[in-house]
């Protein structure tokens, strides 16, 4: 069976982007701010911590500096990414696994905290992950993770397929394809997690031309890596007439066009005895009929 996505293309994407300037990583920081404003939310110390695609590590430097007396004197932070070259920019008292499949290694003690900030897109058993995410958690453990959802980069999309169908016989597949927010609700539940919620956000971004938003993908490290991508050089008239396409449809009274970007986030527990359970089916001790009864009563 072959794998959504080429790892080995992915791994060279990423290491390219450390180069980059940091204003190419607007999104990447959008991420990280999102996830950290949901778990300031929490209120509890955690002192195993996982941070799945840690990249430059923003995501485990903001989580330490951001309340330090959040977290146990002696935590332990673990760090995990598909490329070595991240092992660079790791926090310094963290232990840092290189994962070229980006399964879940067993030195990574089990952990209370899981985190990853936009990385599951690229993940090519999502399902999978999941579970191992699930299955290295402690009970009453935490994954908290976002990503790039469903109507991520929809305009561009639609603009490559329309415009490689109308100059060949059919399209490739440009834009990897991405979890609809409700598949990955379904998902949290299948790995057994307790408590699931998923919910996302919508970014829009203006460009000024197709060639503009193309770029800044690359810069990010989030250019094309699929298996089944085109290995043909690709004709500047395919962008060309994707670009006049994308002006025509998706363009503002400026001129600019836009580009959407959907961050889902997943924020599921491990089963505990602690949680809120919900009541057994026939254990109400009143009548929903009551309390309407009682309503007509205090209106008259």
């Amino acid at each position: 069976m072959t794998l959504p996505f080429d790892y080995k293309m992915l791994m060279q994407n990423r290491e390219r982007a450390l180069t980059q300037p940091e204003d190419a990583m607007f999104l990447r920081q959008a991420s990280v701010t999102r996830l950290l404003d949901r778990l300031y939310d929490v209120k509890r110390k955690f002192s195993f911590i996982l941070d799945i695609g840690s990249f430059k590590g923003q995501l485990a430097n903001h989580l330490l500096a951001m309340s330090p007396s959040r977290h146990e004197d002696n935590y332990n932070l673990f760090q995990m990414d598909i490329s070595k070259k991240m092992n660079a920019f790791a926090h310094p008292s963290a232990t840092f696994i290189h994962s070229t499949d980006m399964q879940l290694s067993k030195k990574i003690a089990p952990c209370d905290l899981i985190l990853s900030s936009q990385f599951f897109q690229w993940v090519n058993d999502l399902p999978g992950m999941l579970i191992q995410c699930r299955n290295n958690l402690k009970p009453d453990g935490l994954l908290l993770a976002n990503f790039f959802g469903g109507r991520t980069l929809q305009e561009l999309r639609a603009c490559l397929t329309h415009a490689e169908t109308e100059l060949s016989s059919g399209a490739y597949a440009r834009c990897i394809p991405m979890v609809d927010i409700k598949a990955a609700g379904g998902l949290l539940q299948r790995a057994g997690f307790a408590l699931p919620v998923c919910d996302s956000d919508l970014i829009q971004v203006t460009y000024s031309s197709i060639y503009e938003l193309m770029s800044d993908l690359k810069q990010m490290g989030e250019a094309n890596a699929l298996n089944s991508r085109s290995r043909q050089f690709t004709s500047a008239k395919l962008f060309q007439r994707a670009g006049e396409i994308y002006a025509q449809q998706f363009a503002s009274e400026d001129g600019r066009i836009r580009a959407t970007f959907e961050l889902v986030t997943l924020t599921g527990w491990v089963p505990h005895k602690s949680q809120q359970q919900p009541l057994r089916p026939g254990s109400g001790k009143n009548a929903l009929a009551d309390y309407i009864i009682s309503d007509k009563k205090n209106k008259n």
